[in-house]
């Protein structure tokens, strides 16, 4: 009898830990990197203009591609902000940190601006094989009557150092920093 209460009571306590929902994580970009502790007068205005993100990924919760042409996003693994916000955030200070100076993203300095980077993101997203991949394009546009805008495209794939949703953000952080060194090498 005995026996019977206890294999009850135990029944029952994993009947409602398997009933109980996962806590939501949240994942945060890291915050912007200082360029110096001097301001730095750029040698030329640079803004960073818009960021266009693929449809899939105006959601919050990370992004994982299932099998050919599908992807899912996480319900319990999400971004802590609105994507493209944290994206322009981050991409900017890296972008001013790789060029040692602060490039714009105040358009009421639309005038000073000598070149302005336009960024699209096609794809961010890990895949079950265990690897993030970051695909982006982007023009260099030259003030009005400076020249002609320049294009880049950006193809990479990273593998996880480890497994599971943080090892998916670290990867994608790791993408994102390479994808700024290549937007700060264009500008040079």
């Amino acid at each position: 009898m005995r026996s019977t209460a206890l294999f009850s009571a135990l029944f029952l306590a994993l009947v409602a830990c398997a009933g109980k929902t996962p806590d939501t994580v949240r994942y945060l970009l890291p915050a912007a990197t200082p360029v110096g502790t001097a301001r730095v007068e750029p040698p030329r205005w640079i803004a960073l203009g818009g960021i266009q993100l693929a449809p899939y990924l105006m959601q919050a919760g990370l992004v994982v591609e299932t099998g050919a042409r599908e992807v899912r996003p996480a319900r319990f693994h999400r971004w802590a902000e609105p994507l493209d916000a944290g994206l322009r955030r981050f991409l900017r200070a890296e972008i001013s940190a790789a060029l040692g100076y602060d490039i714009a993203a105040d358009t009421a300095q639309r005038s000073r601006w000598d070149e302005t980077v336009e960024l699209e993101i096609d794809r961010l997203h890990g895949t079950l094989s265990g690897e993030a991949v970051l695909v982006a394009r982007w023009q260099v546009r030259p003030a009005p009557g400076q020249g002609e805008p320049r294009a880049f495209r950006f193809t990479e794939r990273r593998p996880l150092a480890e497994a599971g949703y943080a090892g998916l953000v670290e990867a994608e952080i790791a993408l994102l920093k390479q994808l700024a060194q290549e937007i700060a090498g264009s500008l040079r």
